[in-house]
């Protein structure tokens, strides 16, 4: 590397072997000096690109070090990385650098600062791959490109015959590790910032981090934290489609002073998000759920879980979601294979009480109520404010004729809820559309000894 003063020097005598590289911005030094590359025999420097402001995270996913030194394992290295960058394409919180731009990390030491510098990422996936007659040791590991620091790892065995069974396996397992570790990540990054650094990713994640508390007056702080992002950034789908995601809770709730007019707002936020990325999991997801839950149009609904689930197929949200409208319509057995899912996909989430209640959900309208509890009580130690969560518990423990504990999580969700009456919740808020599944319902809120 060669700084502008010295390629002022040497630029006459060695012509052609130099490479312009741009402007670097370097450690300790406050503005970007321009450098200029000696091309040598050893290896080509990398051109770095910086991080642009106010982007989603990014990352790159670097060819795994071939440990045993066959080379016909590298195409198996290949196909997981592949997976593992399409399947991180799909999600849309994330920036995922190409396979192509990697390539050149192949075979070489892996400082993740360089690999940081190199391709303006902020983290990089690194790993390796054993293979021996009797298993295939898979070893990756999450790191910071900044610092260095590693955020998550993991490893994995297989025998050799389970090849390709297994790539699947390996990549569902490090796409279902990197989403909630970077988003943690970020949230950390975001709560060291001075408030007038924000971008509109960072204030999204702001309103995520109020929404999850479920904290009825840091709930509504979450929707001026979207309103922030959206006006930052108006074409950013992300925040159009979480505030959509907020009307529907605040529904849910009962929070809603205007029910049927949080309903319209929440759908027309949620279309409005599709209409900026129409690939976007996260928009086509919520939107599928607020026509369901809000308006009770399933079909609508499962047209966009299935748009969802072909552009994101590891979108957790997506699947978990998804469950939701299978057991609105009765369909018990494969919401609860959704379900199951979407807890696969990310089982370390933030919002793990939010999965096992629609868990739940799935598993009343299956008609197995010992499993509808026992995911509902789960739900509701994680977070005793999700109304949504009591409503399982209390049809599920009447279901099983256990009453006196229906009537204690109903006295519990009068205390959240006040004004539940079930007169009002059968003509606005039941979800259920299969009719033996709703008139079940309500007969189970009302030997709980709810209010009409």
């Amino acid at each position: 590397m060669l700084s502008e003063e010295v390629h002022g020097l040497v630029r006459g005598p060695l012509g052609a072997e130099i490479r312009d590289l741009g402007f670097l911005q370097l450690k300790n030094i406050a503005q970007p000096r321009r450098a200029y590359a000696l091309e040598v025999a050893a290896s080509r420097a990398l051109a770095p690109s910086l991080p642009t402001p106010g982007l989603l995270p990014s990352i790159a996913v670097l060819p795994l070090e071939n440990m045993g030194g066959d080379p016909a394992d590298d195409y198996f290295s290949d196909g997981i990385v592949d997976d593992i960058i399409t399947s991180l394409a799909g999600l849309h919180e994330l920036f995922v650098i190409s396979r192509g731009s990697t390539l050149p990390f192949r075979g070489r030491p892996r400082d993740p600062r360089e690999v940081g510098r190199a391709l303006g990422v902020r983290y990089a996936l690194t790993g390796s791959l054993r293979r021996s007659s009797r298993a295939l040791r898979i070893a990756v590991q999450l790191c910071d490109a900044q610092s260095s620091a590693i955020l998550w790892g993991d490893r994995m065995e297989v025998s050799p015959g389970e090849l390709f069974e297994a790539q699947d396996r390996i990549v569902q397992q490090v796409v279902r590790g990197i989403a909630p570790n970077v988003r943690a990540a970020e949230l950390h990054r975001a709560m060291r910032k001075r408030p007038e650094s924000f971008t509109a990713y960072d204030h999204t994640l702001y309103a995520l981090h109020a929404m999850e508390s479920l904290d009825r007056d840091t709930f509504r702080k979450a929707r001026a934290c979207l309103d922030q992002a959206m006006a930052e950034d108006p074409g950013f789908a992300m925040p159009v489609a979480w505030a959509a995601r907020w009307h529907s809770l605040h529904v849910g709730q009962g929070w809603s002073s205007d029910a049927q007019a949080d309903a319209l707002q929440g759908s027309a936020l949620a279309e409005r998000a599709i209409g900026l990325d129409g690939q976007n999991a996260l928009a086509l997801a919520t939107y599928g759920h607020a026509r369901s839950f809000l308006f009770h149009d399933c079909d609508t609904a499962l047209g966009c879980f299935d748009r969802a689930l072909a552009a994101a197929p590891s979108s957790a949200l997506a699947w978990t979601l998804s469950s939701a409208t299978l057991s609105y319509l009765g369909r018990g057995e494969q919401a609860v294979r959704h379900a199951e899912r979407g807890m696969q996909l990310s089982p370390l989430d933030r919002v793990r009480y939010f999965q096992h209640m629609f868990l739940g959900i799935a598993h009343y309208a299956n008609g197995s109520y010992e499993e509808a509890v026992r995911w509902a009580r789960l739900s509701a130690s994680e977070n005793p404010s999700y109304t949504s969560t009591l409503r399982v518990l209390i049809v599920s423990l009447a279901a099983l004729g256990r009453l006196e504990e229906a009537r204690e999580a109903a006295a519990r969700l009068l205390r959240l809820e006040p004004g539940f009456r079930i007169g009002e919740y059968l003509l606005t808020r039941i979800p259920y559309l299969e009719p033996t599944l709703r008139a079940r319902c309500a007969e189970h809120l009302r030997k709980a000894g709810l209010p009409e």
